[in-house]
C-alpha cells in the first residue's frame, strides 16, 4: 500500500472513529433513560454501523483513486512521475508555442476524463476543453507553468523518436524564453 495513503486512511479512520465515540456519549448524556432500553440499544447499534459503513466506504474511496485516477505518482525525491494510467490515458501530446506562449496539450478520448481532470488537479494548472473530434484536451500554457510543472514529468516520459525530437526543440525554445525572462530585469 501507498505510504502516503496509507497515512491519509489512519487519519481519516481516526477522525471517523472520535466523531462516533463523541456522538455515542451525547447520545448516552442526553438520553441517559434509553440506554438501557432495546430501542436505545438498537440505536446505538445503527450509529456504530454507520460509522462503520463511512469508514469502509473512505477505504474504498481512496482504493479506487489509487487503481483508477492516479496519473502521476509522487517520487521519494518529491518529483512527480507519470505513471501506467497516464500513460494509458494521453493518446497524443502535442508541444508548441501561441505566439510566443508555450503550451503542452494532453490528448485523451471523452471517457477519460476524469484521469486528465486528475492530471490538471496534480499539476495545479491547466484548462480542459473538448476539440473538434469530440476528444479531450489538457493544455497548460505559459512559460512559468511549463517549467516548473511540464518539465519535470516530461522530462521523465517515454516519447517516441520523433515525438522525442519534437519535445527536446520546444524544450530548448522554452529554456531559452524562460533563461531570457529571468535576466532581462
Amino acid at each position: 500500500m501507498n505510504q502516503s495513503r496509507d497515512q491519509l486512511s489512519k487519519s481519516l479512520d481516526r477522525r471517523v472513529r472520535h466523531l462516533m465515540i463523541r456522538t455515542l456519549e451525547r447520545f448516552e448524556d442526553s438520553f441517559e433513560d434509553l440506554e438501557n432500553t432495546r430501542d436505545g440499544q438498537i440505536f446505538k447499534g445503527d450509529i456504530k454501523n454507520s460509522f462503520n459503513d463511512v469508514m469502509r466506504a473512505q477505504r474504498d474511496e481512496l482504493r479506487d483513486y489509487e487503481i483508477e485516477y492516479r496519473p502521476l505518482k509522487l517520487n521519494t525525491d518529491n518529483t512527480l512521475a507519470t505513471t501506467r494510467t497516464f500513460i494509458e490515458t494521453v493518446q497524443k501530446v502535442d508541444f508548441g508555442f501561441h505566439d510566443d506562449i508555450p503550451f503542452v496539450a494532453f490528448h485523451a478520448s471523452n471517457e477519460h476524463g476524469k484521469v486528465l481532470d486528475a492530471i490538471r488537479s496534480e499539476l495545479t494548472v491547466g484548462v480542459i476543453f473538448i476539440n473538434d473530434d469530440k476528444n479531450l484536451i489538457l493544455e497548460i500554457a505559459g512559460v512559468e507553468d511549463c517549467i516548473n510543472r511540464v518539465l519535470p514529468i516530461m522530462d521523465r516520459y517515454r516519447f517516441h523518436p520523433e515525438v522525442r525530437i519534437k519535445y527536446k526543440e520546444w524544450r530548448g525554445e522554452l529554456v531559452k524564453q524562460y533563461t531570457g525572462d529571468r535576466y532581462d530585469d
